[in-house]
């Protein structure tokens, strides 16, 4: 038995590849920055050049992907990893509101340190991995899954790149 896409999925499927190629490319600029110990003036800007560049190619290529991903009409439901997915993309953005807040005010440090590890960077994590499952799984689905699966992996590039940036 010979697995198909669905109709219409091979143009999500070729925004997919192409946001891997540009994430791949943006991990080897990431490693080469530092490895090759170029620096720009202010530091910013060499992130910015490296990893910013496809990191921003990823993000548009995935939202693309999403777009792309049309269902079926009449298909609103989706696979449970694409729910996931999405609930954990919510949460971790709820995180990220809640830390940008704990930079500006004082708070205990044992709080920043939960808030920060468990509900931004936790579920940003099960929603890259999450996200990546839906891809593949709407992959043969004609419902919502694969664009869940892109928009929570597009969020998890976008949110890491800030947090890189910030830091």
């Amino acid at each position: 038995m010979e697995a198909r896409a669905v109709p219409g999925r091979q143009g999500a499927s070729r925004w997919g590849w192409v946001a891997l190629g540009a994430s791949i490319a943006s991990a080897i600029g990431y490693a080469a920055q530092w490895s090759l110990d170029y620096v720009s003036k202010p530091a910013y800007v060499g992130e910015i050049e490296f990893y910013g560049l496809f990191v921003s190619l990823a993000f548009l290529a995935l939202i693309a992907g999403a777009v792309a991903a049309l269902p079926v009409p009449g298909r609103r439901s989706a696979a449970w990893w694409g729910w996931v997915a999405a609930g954990a993309t919510i949460l971790s953005a709820i995180g990220y509101v809640v830390q940008t807040i704990f930079d500006h005010v004082r708070e205990p440090a044992l709080l920043a340190e939960i808030e920060f590890y468990g509900l931004f960077l936790g579920f940003a994590l099960v929603a890259l991995v999450a996200g990546a499952v839906s891809v593949v799984t709407g992959w043969r689905r004609a419902d919502l899954t694969m664009r869940l699966g892109f928009i929570a992996v597009a969020y998890a590039l976008l949110a890491q790149l800030i947090q890189s940036l910030w830091d």
